[in-house]
């Protein structure tokens, strides 16, 4: 039976608590706990003992009474605890967090970065933004103060406030935690609300919380505001007309699948057809487009057994008269079921995918997520596979040509860089060399708010296979090496094609290009082995 008891409201005491997860402490100093070998029962014990003015010093030497509870007490009385720590006696510390996680965030929308990373270590909290694809270190809040070097303390702060305060979360360092929650911010001189979607993971000596930033912070893009080829516009638009089929986007996480989403979904009359999208977390608000939050880990009904992820919900969409459907992502055999048949049943059905190419889109159907290979590979089922990457791209402002960029590298001592980005660009394009352009890396007045001088935002590169009978022959025998070489006949453009042309067209640099696109520069093993075999034959030790 649950037992309700009068917790101590000392404040560090009660964060100790919830830090444990295990144990509380009573009104009279008595510890409560359902785990002999809770993690920080030392510490509560050592908290107790050591305070000479708790109960008026009564366990100060002491060695405190510790009694077995049930769980379910624990828990109900760590919820009591976690109240309590934000009750209205921590107004000042509350008003603290809340004016640091403001300016964290504002940093981030100043700077455009699409996540904050906070790595809470044993010693000190660091601060980290991704912007336009790359980590880059905080150095200041937008409100002036120094984000470098900062205490532990404030880490573990920020978080609890994150989650307790601003989310709907008890905090705890020992679990993974993910919540969502709003800041009204200043976007381009207006107030804006918004959106962060929280994600806590513990660490050995600390914690990592990662805020990504789910609120468009500029106009959200359109097919044709994302610089693609105009075949890759058309077919798009050709396929989002179908009334049947399948459309899987892969790409690593960051490389704008879901923008991408959003803007096919723009393409589509969303009064004469119903769109309905299930996602975990809702990313973006679309005019005439039923979102649904999923939620994979809550149940039903307590004890039910029955959870609302996405094959819950899948089955209940039956019933309600859509067009086109859109799952944020592929992760189960059950969802992926579901996902299939709504694609063979009259409905076109789009989803994304973690995959690291178009072609190798079938092999994760079949011996990952266990779809049947007479499925994957059935006469207009499977419509467009696509790959997709974002590039950082040159400011256009003050990007250079090889022959400008050589006594600017100089200048700065990184003659090395230049002369690589030569050689490669020379057996690359070999005819282009003049309409290419390298990053310059003294920036401009531009560029000089992006940490990356000389580059500013990104630009996508893609390929996509748009299926055929004769793509679905090499599917249905699993020959994908097979069907990579037929595509490659046939001139396919893979995602290598397109980088190179972005290139030719000035839009990136070479290097950064390099960091996102495997093999733009391939070596064959036959002349690594011969390399390996040379080396070998020196003596490294003398």
């Amino acid at each position: 039976m649950t037992q309700r008891h009068e917790v101590l409201t000392e404040q560090a005491l009660l964060a100790l608590c919830i830090d444990d997860g295990h144990s509380f402490v009573d009104s009279h100093g008595v510890i409560h706990t359902d785990n002999v070998n809770a993690p920080k029962l030392g510490e509560i014990k050592t908290y107790l003992q050591s305070s000479d003015t708790m109960l008026d010093g009564a366990l100060y030497g002491k060695s405190p009474k510790v009694v077995m509870a049930s769980t379910d007490t624990v828990q109900m009385m760590l919820e009591v605890a976690g109240d309590l720590l934000a009750s209205d006696n921590n107004k000042e510390d509350r008003s603290e967090m809340s004016g640091k996680l403001n300016a964290l965030c504002q940093s981030a929308v100043i700077a455009r970065a699409s996540d904050i990373h906070v790595e809470v270590g044993r010693k000190e909290t660091r601060f980290l933004l991704r912007v336009d694809g790359k980590r880059v270190v905080l150095h200041s809040f937008s409100d002036g103060s120094s984000a470098l070097r900062q205490s532990r303390t404030l880490g573990t702060n920020l978080a609890a406030y994150a989650f307790q305060m601003k989310g709907k979360h008890n905090y705890s360092e020992r679990v993974p935690l993910n919540d969502r929650f709003e800041l009204t911010l200043q976007l381009d001189g207006q107030d804006k609300v918004v959106e962060w979607r929280a994600a806590l993971m513990p660490l050995d000596r600390g914690i990592k919380l990662v805020l990504r930033c789910i609120t468009p912070l500029g106009e959200p893009l359109t097919l044709g505001a994302m610089d693609l080829l105009p075949t890759h516009v058309r077919l798009f638009e050709e396929k989002m007309k179908r009334r049947s089929g399948i459309i899987v986007l892969t790409g690593p996480m960051g490389s704008g699948k879901s923008s991408l989403v959003y803007a096919l979904l723009e393409t589509v009359d969303r009064v004469a057809r119903c769109v309905h999208t299930l996602e975990d977390p809702v990313e973006f608000e679309q005019d005439g487009v039923t979102k649904t939050l999923v939620e994979p880990r809550r149940e039903l009904k307590e004890g039910s057994g029955v959870y609302l992820d996405y094959t819950f919900y899948a089955l209940e969409q039956l019933r309600q008269d859509i067009d086109i459907t859109s799952f944020g992502e592929l992760r189960s055999h059950s969802a992926t079921k579901e996902f299939t048949r709504k694609g063979e049943t009259g409905g076109l059905a789009i989803s994304t995918l973690h995959a690291n190419s178009a072609v190798g889109v079938p092999a994760i159907f079949i011996e990952q997520l266990n779809i049947p290979t007479s499925i994957v590979s059935a006469p207009g089922l499977m419509q467009l596979f696509t790959h997709q990457k974002l590039l950082r791209k040159l400011c256009p402002h003050c990007a250079l040509s090889l022959d400008d960029a050589k006594s600017v590298y100089e200048k700065h001592q990184i003659s090395g860089s230049y002369e690589k980005k030569r050689t490669q660009l020379m057996a690359l394009v070999p005819e282009h060399v003049d309409l290419v352009r390298v990053r310059n890396p003294e920036g401009c007045n531009e560029c000089k708010s992006s940490p990356n001088k000389g580059e500013k935002g990104r630009v996508m590169v893609l390929e996509m296979i748009a299926l055929e009978d004769d793509d679905r022959a090499f599917i249905k025998r699993q020959d994908y090496l097979g069907w990579q070489k037929h595509l490659q006949t046939k001139g396919w453009p893979d995602i290598r094609t397109h980088t190179l042309h972005r290139i030719k067209q000035g839009l990136v640099d070479i290097e950064s290009a390099s960091e996102q696109v495997d093999e733009l520069m391939p070596i064959s093993s036959s002349t690594l082995y011969e390399q390996m075999q040379e080396e070998m034959k020196h003596d490294y030790r003398t």
